[in-house]
């Protein structure tokens, strides 16, 4: 026995494990193997739980161990089977198992089981064996799969502040729910729907919830209502703010002409010097967001041309293809009835102009200023990110020269989303720039001020956990307030408890959210082939 300082090294290597003998060390290939026997003088039957001393035989056992100086660890443990002396036992013999070391019909020990489960709840069973092939400790994809199924459910503890939310087994068709203790952190459940039965008969079994946190869903809300009355709804703050967003992104797109009218006035007020770089500069648009490549685009065209035929093949009404695709009955009619190759080649030949939008600002101002010449500032244009055709700069010079072209504001038009996020934000993260351009066009709409001023107000309920000011926030709401602006407050009033609450407590769902775009991580990592009881294994399990 070889020993490191007062203590022998295998008790260092297995510092739980008790009544072990080493009998001999060697290294084989790649390997270390070390030949061992138990030394325990009787054993429990596991049938009758009477004590066995006799022993009836011996035979090897190979086990697999965690590695050891960068080899793998191979044990050949000499196991002893005892007479079971009870007669009234079924069995006759029964064979010893070293505790923390040995489990039934397991070819690893339990420190090597427990670093295989470890491994497969990190990366998942295909990667986890690669992983495993460094260390090393040799495994496969179906050797971890089956270890992560061995690990039991986490202890069931009594939830006081549940979050639940829902999470798309396949994203637009499939869903399922995910419930999590907010105290804690921990995910507690995965329903495999999101219906209100399923969801109304897990919260009968669990009658000491008191506070539940959702988001606005409809279904939850009518669970919890149903199965657990008591309980206090609190409904997201973000999920809320949220909402309120798309009302002003609503706002600022009913005005989009009082914006232009805005950028035109500005324009005949402060004219651009043409020999300045950085006005020129600012004359050409950002691209937008959702303009894909060229490649994306006809791409796109013909998957949709696909699935219109598919769904019409099927049997099919226009009326249904458009709702189920999202697309405009006319949409579809013009993909049922006009040649794939006819729609493409619509698609390249628009294409064009969409880069030129941007670039119209720039072209008018170089025009009126004396540059007249269409190949001339084709290149120039060029140089500053264009990526259409010369013809269609050609074609829009000459409707300059006719007179006929519709003027551009020189000054870029915020978009809709761009305008919500400088609503949204608070006042003291916006920059210099972007508080006079939100200011101009606060003062060119005085329908965007008023849901500046709105937000801004709710927001700060939403912030200081105001929940009481909430009443005359919607008095104001709803009647000075714009249209979407009016519509949302009406919907809050639908679930008028949980908004107060939600802006009143200080639980939330953000730790739900965490949960979902865990479940996202993993659902992908999964390639989609995980089955739901194996999926609820990789989210509810704890690490060994």
């Amino acid at each position: 026995m070889v020993f490191v300082g007062d203590e022998p090294f295998w008790d260092l290597v297995w510092p739980d494990v008790e009544g072990l003998a080493i009998d001999a060390v060697g290294v084989v290939g790649d390997a270390v193997r070390i030949d061992l026997h138990g030394r325990q003088p009787a054993v429990t039957c596991p049938s009758c739980g009477v004590t066995a001393s006799r022993v009836h035989s011996t035979y090897i056992r190979r086990l697999a161990d965690r590695p050891l100086g960068g080899r793998r660890v191979l044990l050949r443990l000499r196991v002893r089977r005892f007479f079971c002396d009870n007669g009234l036992c079924s069995r006759r013999t029964t064979a010893e198992q070293v505790p923390s070391l040995t489990a039934r019909y397991q070819r690893r020990t339990t420190a090597l089981a427990r670093m295989v489960q470890a491994i497969g709840l990190a990366v998942g069973g295909r990667a986890g064996a690669r992983l495993a092939g460094y260390l090393p400790a040799r495994t496969s994809r179906d050797v971890i799969l089956g270890e992560l199924r061995r690990l039991p459910d986490p202890a069931s503890a009594q939830v006081r502040v549940l979050g639940i939310d829902e999470f798309a087994f396949r994203r637009g068709a499939t869903y399922g729910t995910v419930l999590i203790d907010v105290e804690t952190r921990r995910p507690i459940d995965l329903l495999p729907d999101r219906t209100a039965e399923t969801v109304s008969a897990w919260l009968a079994d669990h009658p000491e919830i008191e506070i539940i946190c959702r988001d606005r869903s409809s279904t939850f809300s009518q669970a919890a209502t149903r199965a657990a009355p008591d309980a206090i709804q609190v409904a997201d703050r973000w999920h809320l703010l949220h909402s309120l967003a798309r009302a002003v992104e609503r706002t600022a797109h009913q005005h989009r002409v009082c914006l232009r009218k805005d950028a035109e006035t500005g324009e005949r007020d402060q004219p651009l010097e043409p020999s300045d770089p950085a006005s020129l500069a600012a004359l050409i648009g950002p691209p937008e967001p959702s303009d894909p490549p060229d490649g994306q685009l006809l791409a796109r065209v013909r998957q949709w041309h696909t699935d219109i035929h598919q769904l019409r093949e099927r049997g099919w009404t226009i009326s249904r293809i458009a709702d189920r695709l999202g697309r405009d009955r006319k949409t579809v009619r013009h993909y049922l009835t006009t040649d794939l190759d006819q729609i493409l080649a619509s698609a390249r030949e628009r294409r064009p102009n969409g880069h030129i939008n941007r670039f119209k600002p720039y072209l008018q101002h170089r025009f009126h200023g004396g540059a007249t010449n269409a190949a001339a500032l084709f290149r120039e244009i060029r140089q500053r990110g264009y990526h259409g055709s010369r013809v269609v700069v050609t074609k829009y010079i000459a409707t300059l020269r006719a007179g006929t072209a519709i003027p551009e504001p020189a000054r870029p038009i915020p978009s809709p989303r761009r305008i919500t996020t400088w609503i949204m934000r608070h006042p003291d993260s916006l920059t210099d720039s972007q508080r006079d351009h939100l200011n101009s066009i606060l003062d060119a709409c005085s329908d965007l001020a008023t849901a500046r001023d709105l937000a801004h107000e709710f927001s700060a309920i939403a912030r200081e956990h105001r929940g009481q000011d909430l009443t005359g926030w919607m008095t104001r709401a709803l009647d000075h307030g714009p249209s979407p602006i009016q519509g949302f407050a009406a919907f809050l009033q639908n679930d008028w408890d949980a908004v107060v609450n939600g802006l009143t407590l200080p639980w939330s769902s953000g730790a739900v959210e965490g949960q979902v775009t865990r479940i996202k991580l993993i659902k992908r990592r999964s390639y989609g082939r995980a089955s739901f009881s194996l999926l609820r294994t990789f989210v509810l399990a704890q690490p060994p």
